[in-house]
């Protein structure tokens, strides 16, 4: 389990320049748990997933794995490569190798010593499901890539791994909508077991028919935490808006408020389209 406790932090503590972005946080991960982690953007989700990811230490409270401190009492981090591991918002920024190969292997190679037959075999799964070039990209430097391509990469580096925990902040930018699909079919298969995964995403859509919880931020703050169900019936102006809830799932959340619709609330297009026409059938004998 990965679990944040308190979670507080200032960015330029003691300067003109201090910006609280984080106020007593809390958030568990159970192992085979996917969580979605969504709100506007300055709402502190990256500073978060940073520090679930034991790369920022908080100024104030605790994240632990399986029950250990990710910081030692000397404020050491323990090693968590294999563990838990984050896909940045901007992946271009990790990268640090020459080609593909040696960016995408690094971790299997040096981090594991594992041998050069396994690494390949790991990369070119992983390279397969995702749909990422490797044969024709893995001589290419990898700044060279598309944002897209430099997502996809990132991905396929970190699923290699095979982490307990995966991190992953905005992994659809950049992609167009079949690459998106294919990216979500393969997280949701990724999921499996005990492994877990922390996804930050807006695209809701694309997320709220497969996870097991919803966590919204705004300013700072855990302003909801709940189903998918929860936050899709929740009656809390604030948080539908920080959602930013799909279209569908607000046109059939306003059927039902206005007394046209008594199902639940839904996300299903054949679903929701019953209930619009239900709708105007009640409303058709006024136009008439």
């Amino acid at each position: 389990m990965l679990e944040a406790t308190n979670i507080s932090h200032t960015f330029s503590e003691s300067t003109p320049f201090s910006r609280q972005v984080l106020n007593g946080v809390g958030l568990k991960l159970a192992p085979g748990e996917v969580v979605l982690l969504t709100g506007p953007s300055g709402s502190g989700k990256t500073t978060l997933a940073r520090i679930l990811a034991g790369l920022v230490r908080p100024a104030q409270g605790t994240v632990r794995f399986n029950g250990e401190d990710l910081y030692r009492s000397n404020g050491r981090r323990f090693a968590t490569i294999d563990r838990v591991v984050l896909a940045s918002q901007y992946p271009e920024r990790q990268f640090f190798a020459n080609t593909v190969w040696d960016e995408l292997s690094w971790g299997l190679r040096v981090g594991f010593g594992m041998e050069r037959s396994e690494v390949s075999r790991r990369l070119r799964r992983i390279s397969e499901d995702i749909a990422f070039p490797l044969a024709q990209l893995a001589d290419r430097s990898p700044r060279s890539l598309s944002s897209g391509q430099q997502r996809k990469a990132a991905l396929v580096s970190l699923l290699a791994l095979e982490p307990q925990v995966l991190i992953l902040d905005e992994p659809l930018a950049g992609l167009n909508a079949r690459e998106r699909r294919r990216v979500v079919s393969l997280l949701h298969h990724w999921n499996r077991g005990d492994r877990s995964m922390l996804v930050i995403a807006h695209e809701l859509e694309l997320f709220l028919g497969w996870v097991g919880r919803v966590a919204v931020m705004g300013a700072g703050r855990l302003t909801f935490c709940g189903s998918p169900t929860e936050l899709c019936q929740s009656a809390d102006p604030a948080v539908r808006q920080t959602a930013s809830l799909p279209p569908l799932v607000e046109l059939s959340y306003y059927l039902q408020q206005c007394g046209f619709s008594k199902g639940p609330v839904s996300l299903d297009r054949a679903t929701v389209r019953q209930q619009l026409e239900e709708a105007l059938a009640q409303l058709s004998p006024d136009i008439s």
